[in-house]
């Protein structure tokens, strides 16, 4: 049986750089379920932890943010010398070297989840001895939205596409800590469990500061600031349209989406990214106003470095875009678009072949460029749209994203059909974040653009649902 890994960082005390702060964390240990609840700093280094492990290469450090993910959503030109990734294009599962990254995956977030579980477990039983209501509520609330989360992105991996499965058997839902398997939950059950999450995650994130003073937070606590590098209470309805949408439950997923339009525009919270944000000689390639919820990887310099610098990298350890694809993807009068300003503008040629250069994790000294984004404000508005398209509001869809096109740059665009419009934003806002395939699979795409530029790829249950490791009968 394996065993827990309690998981521990210490968050560091704010460093004044200009006008910025940002967070130093600790690796994570092992430490005695006494050590990690005895007190609020225990508590809040072992909620921090958590944070510090979704950096993880198996998660969304690497697999699950701009590796693996986006490999199965067709995004680089892999050579077939590049053994790692290449059965992955054409979603082949059953090498040891896929199946050893689809293992670490679930063995990596069923392990947090449990760390989760383990957190929510003692703030029940420390209420008033060792955490005051504030810490309580607040903690449990970010415990709950990362378990959601984790279940949830579980789920779109190794669970069926929902819409017409409902009824299908997917995968375990841990709701308390447990060294016991969990029986695998019918697809409409497990969603309603992550639902369930989300409401009374929103529940306790009530008194969130984010709520009053946007992403700064509480003054003078660090462990309240910095809300955008936390499951804050935006966050956690973001996520929960996410889910919603996922479902058919559009009516839900548009009022979420309309809370948190209605809260950007008319507070200017998670504002729109400025053009002299971007366009200057270290700029912000991801556009970190807009995120809702981030995590600070103090290692994204070493993403690029070995998976993206095609200056140095071989073709059989480069992920890089097809550079004709990329100029399909931006054709002449798209060229202004911030995303391919900052991120993809570069090509370069390697054995051969032309690539355009991945830049958006470059890396560097600001937060900014530290930042792996998980949920973004532009999401809803593109959430928004789907359901006016879903109406029938097509002219009022393309006013939705035309919003979000105008603060990317451009003062118009040539596409005029609305959906069409719409996967060509997925395909450029999400890049190296891990969203696309997921959107792919909500759709039941039974076809996608293939990565070389040459034809489409095939999709079906076979390539959306990734196999369950083998002899996983245990919690990880």
């Amino acid at each position: 049986m394996k065993k827990h890994r309690l998981c521990i960082a210490a968050l560091m005390a704010l460093v004044l750089v200009s006008c910025a702060d940002w967070l130093d964390v600790q690796p994570s240990d092992q430490v005695s379920e006494e050590t990690a609840f005895g007190s609020v700093a225990g508590f809040k280094q072992t909620l921090n932890g958590v944070y510090v492990e979704l950096n993880s290469d198996n998660l969304y450090g690497r697999a699950l943010s701009c590796g693996m993910i986006e490999v199965l959503a067709q995004r680089y030109d892999i050579s077939e010398e590049f053994t790692r990734y290449y059965p992955l294009t054409e979603y082949d599962y059953t090498g040891a070297t896929a199946q050893d990254q689809i293992s670490s995956i679930w063995e990596t977030a069923y392990n947090l989840i449990a760390n989760l579980n383990k957190i929510l477990e003692n703030c029940e039983k420390r209420r008033g001895t060792v955490l005051s209501d504030e810490y309580y509520h607040l903690i449990k609330g970010e415990a709950l939205a990362l378990r959601a989360l984790l279940h949830f992105d579980l789920f779109r991996l190794f669970g069926p596409v929902y819409q017409g499965n409902e009824s299908q058997v997917s995968i375990p839902y841990y709701e308390t800590f447990s060294l016991n398997v969990a029986p695998s939950l019918q697809a409409s059950e497990f969603m309603q469990n992550v639902i369930t999450d989300l409401e009374n995650a929103l529940v306790e994130l009530k008194d969130d500061p984010v709520i009053e003073n946007g992403i700064s937070g509480k003054p003078g606590d660090t462990f309240l600031a910095y809300r955008n590098l936390r499951m804050n209470y935006y966050a956690t309805e973001a996520l929960l349209a996410r889910a919603s949408m996922y479902v058919g439950d559009t009516e839900r997923a548009g009022k979420l989406c309309q809370e948190i339009i209605d809260t950007h525009n008319r507070r200017n919270f998670f504002p729109f990214v400025e053009s002299s944000q971007v366009l200057t000689t270290e700029p912000d390639r991801v556009f970190s106003t807009e995120v809702l919820f981030g995590l600070q990887n103090l290692n994204v310099d070493l993403l690029y470095s070995s998976m993206f610098d095609a200056t140095r990298l071989k073709a059989e350890s480069l992920l890089a875009p097809n550079a004709d694809v990329i100029a399909e993807l931006y054709p002449t009068a798209a060229r202004d678009d911030y995303r391919y300003r900052t991120s993809l503008n570069k090509t370069a040629e390697v054995g051969g072949n032309d690539y355009a250069v991945f830049q958006k994790y470059l890396g560097g000294d600001s937060l900014y460029s530290q930042l792996i984004p998980m949920l973004r404000v532009s999401e809803m508005y593109y959430i928004k749209a789907e359901i006016q398209m879903k109406q029938g509001l097509n002219t009022e869809a393309m006013q939705t994203l035309t919003e979000v096109i105008t603060h990317r740059g451009l003062a118009s665009t040539s596409i005029n059909s609305p959906q069409e419009l719409l996967d060509d934003e997925y395909r450029k806002e999400f890049f190296g974040e891990g969203q696309l395939f997921f959107y792919y699979k909500r759709l039941n795409r039974s076809s996608i653009d293939n990565a070389s530029g040459f034809g489409t790829t095939s999709l079906g249950s076979a390539q959306y649902v990734l196999p369950i490791p083998d002899g996983e009968t245990q919690y990880n």
